[in-house]
């Protein structure tokens, strides 16, 4: 009768322990941008971009993350190292957005790291939104301001 209460209770605790380690772990992080009278913006980033009309005149882009192989305190600890900090630069008669921190490999216990970036940009109704080739788009209706590039 021990035994069989001891190897329910293993049972239990391996099961328990497997769920906590398989979760994903989330944040959203919103990041606002003066557009310094340009009119066309490129997001030059990795993952889905949406992008979705406002009346405001700047823009602003929801990044959500999602990690799948590591940690809330890890995200967390990334998060404040910067490593989800969006740059603009000004690139003629454009611009520019991109994460240059992303370019970089983090691997954790040999593994890498395995990250899921989704981007949500709202734009004012006059400005054209770009995207990088490595970049897929969707809108909200019949949007006219998102084009690929």
């Amino acid at each position: 009768m021990k035994t069989l209460r001891l190897y329910t209770l293993i049972l239990l605790a391996t099961m328990i322990a497997n769920t906590t380690f398989a979760q994903t772990n989330e944040r959203t992080l919103v990041k606002s941008f003066n557009l310094k009278g340009k009119q066309v913006v490129v997001m030059d980033v990795d993952g889905n971009v949406e992008v979705k009309e406002w009346k405001g005149d700047i823009m602003r882009i929801q990044m959500a993350i999602e990690l799948t192989n590591g940690s809330n305190s890890m995200l967390k600890s990334l998060i404040q190292a910067r490593r989800y900090s969006l740059v603009s630069v000004i690139e003629g008669e454009e611009l520019k957005i991109n994460m240059p921190s992303m370019e970089k490999q983090v691997k954790v216990r040999g593994k890498e790291l395995n990250e899921k970036i989704t981007y949500t940009v709202f734009a004012p109704a006059d400005v054209q939104v770009k995207l990088s080739n490595d970049s897929s788009a969707s809108t909200d209706g019949d949007l006219k301001n998102s084009s690929l590039k």
